[in-house]
């Protein structure tokens, strides 16, 4: 399997020489450093997301180092108004049901060659292992941890997964949270590296890695103190040892060590065949390691919708409850409905010496909804609304809804790409990497045996990127075959195949339902033949009688030894 330990510490499967050890040891801990020097910069703004947008999620909002000890409450209590959790959940939803939706489809495989597609039992084959892929994502959590991410993405700018095989399950997948891992960049500008910290309870520590934890985890474990917590760091990196081929030798390693346990020691060395975790970004600066986002782009907005909200619930107050000015020896409870006595006292005894218009409440309420239409702009919630909030009628399809959100969805365009290549790719294909060795998938077909298998990503919003360019095709499709009333030559501007395939591809149809080139010049080579033989069939009565009125002709005698048929010839 993948994560099966190639190198292993004690008590695990063959002892781990002491100098690699400390050399991995001692890497991973000076590489963690540098890493935590580079997030440093995201950190305050994360903070401030979490807070407006949603306190449950970052780890830095804990009040405690114990990572499972819950999260700071108190943030809700400076938090006025929940637009912001609102918006952003609207965009996690969206992106998870346009993107990846466990209730419909949204990839298909299929060969790099198309001809290869028609070869015996290769759509079969394709089509039996997405649906065991599918069912594969279905009994995991992958659903529920791509959702997570995607709410990553959308306030952090940045999401981190890390998918492991499973016994029970076949895989399971570990979605973090902004504050509790790492990344760093290949040369090709990607996620390559993800470091992470592992909070476990001494009983999950000594039944993970055995005797590899330290004399002190060991020692609370032997005094029962099992929910104490412990520390753990996982780094997941290219192997710079990797020799391909050779027997063990795998592209990633995974290495797990403990802090204040031994300095030299590892708990844990494991290699992996395919990257174990995604870690997309939704947007990059230049060559940033983390990504840029809604959330910080809307954090302005965030800020001044809670500073309103609260003006707005002061200025309420002082309308409800406006400061008194009294005779000394009068004493006012302050709670509106109860009538207090005292003597010698009139109206005119009590003076309010401001009284708050009540137009200062509907200006205020102008101004927060103001905020939350950029926020909800900002944040892409707007788009995802589309279908029930959209004004005038209502759009009755998908290509009505792409057509009025034509812009917006162009700039959503470079997000979902990013999301495909840096996501959904690399999860599909740690699936199948999974599932192959598990025995989990159908006997790959001959003709398959050295081929490349592609995805192609057919969800909703795949679909509306694509039918973006659909109405241009209609357009000119619909302005030939009017200008061809009159002028047929104009038919032969278009070529009508091409433009039925690039139609049924920005309509996301199907493949196995449009035909090859081959099979529709097939179809029109036997339809020809076809038609030449009625033809024939209908001319060979005349052709009949006209042979038969020649052989008569050719007996008629005219005279002179010529017939009639020769006097009626040319000469």
């Amino acid at each position: 399997m993948a994560d099966r330990p190639i190198l292993s510490a004690r008590g695990q499967a063959g002892p781990l020489d002491d100098e690699r050890s400390r050399a991995i040891r001692k890497h991973c801990e000076l590489r963690l450093g540098q890493l935590k020097s580079i997030r440093s910069d995201y950190e305050q703004e994360a903070e401030q997301i979490a807070r407006f947008a949603q306190p449950a999620r970052s780890r830095f909002l804990s009040n405690s180092k114990d990572q499972n000890s819950g999260r700071r409450r108190q943030w809700n209590r400076t938090l006025f108004d929940p637009h912001g959790i609102e918006a952003f959940r609207t965009l996690t939803n969206g992106m998870t049901s346009g993107l990846s939706s466990a209730s419909r489809p949204w990839f298909t495989l299929k060969t790099g060659d198309d001809a290869m597609m028609d070869e015996p039992g290769v759509r079969d084959w394709l089509s039996e292992v997405e649906r065991r892929m599918y069912t594969f994502f279905a009994q995991t959590n992958f659903y529920g941890a791509v959702k997570a991410g995607y709410g990553e993405m959308g306030l952090f700018g940045t999401e981190a997964c890390v998918m492991v095989d499973h016994r029970q399950v076949g895989a399971v997948c570990h979605a973090l949270t902004f504050g509790e891992y790492w990344i760093a960049l290949s040369d090709a500008m990607t996620p390559d590296t993800l470091y992470r910290i592992c909070p476990m309870s001494v009983k999950q520590a000594v039944d993970t890695f055995g005797d590899a934890v330290s004399r002190t985890v060991r020692s609370m474990y032997d005094k029962s103190q099992y929910d104490k917590p412990v520390e753990i760091y996982h780094a997941i990196e290219p192997d710079p040892d990797h020799q391909p081929g050779r027997l063990g030798s795998k592209p990633w390693r995974s290495a797990y060590w403990e802090t204040g346990g031994n300095p030299n020691g590892l708990l844990k060395v494991s290699g992996y065949n395919e990257q174990p975790f995604w870690a997309p970004r939704w947007d990059v600066v230049g060559g940033d390691t983390y990504g840029h986002s809604p959330g910080m782009e809307a954090l302005p907005a965030l800020r001044e919708l809670q500073m309103q909200a609260k003006r707005r619930n002061e200025a309420i107050d002082a309308m409800v409850k406006p400061e008194k000015i009294v005779p000394p020896g009068v004493k006012l409870t302050g709670e509106p409905g109860r009538t207090v006595t005292a003597a010698g006292m009139d109206k005119d005894g009590v003076l309010i010496p401001y009284q708050m218009p009540y137009q200062a409440v509907a200006a205020i309420g102008d101004e927060m909804t103001k905020c939350r239409q950029q926020i909800d702009g900002l944040s892409f919630a707007d788009l995802f609304n589309a279908i029930t909030n959209m004004r005038g009628v209502q759009p009755r399809n998908m290509e009505e809804i792409a057509a009025r959100n034509e812009e917006k969805l162009t700039q959503l365009g470079p997000v979902i790409e990013r999301v495909a290549n840096e996501k959904l790719e690399v999860s599909i294909d740690r699936t199948f990497g999974i599932m192959s060795r598990g025995g989990m998938l159908p006997p790959v077909p001959q003709a398959l045996s050295e081929q490349q298998i592609n995805v192609e990503f057919v969800s909703i919003l795949q679909q509306m990127q694509r039918m973006v360019g659909i109405g241009q095709i209609e357009r000119v499709v619909g302005f030939v075959g009017n200008l061809a009333a009159a002028h047929p030559d104009a038919l032969d501007k278009i070529d009508f195949d091409a433009a039925i395939d690039e139609y049924g591809y920005r309509a996301g149809t199907p493949a196995k339902i449009m035909r090859t080139t081959d099979q529709v010049q097939q179809i029109r080579d036997q339809r020809a033949q076809a038609q030449q033989a009625q033809q024939a069939a209908a001319m060979a009565p005349v052709a009949k009688d006209g042979a038969a009125a020649a052989e008569l002709l050719s007996r008629a005698d005219v005279g002179g030894g010529q017939s009639l048929l020769n006097r009626m010839m040319p000469a």
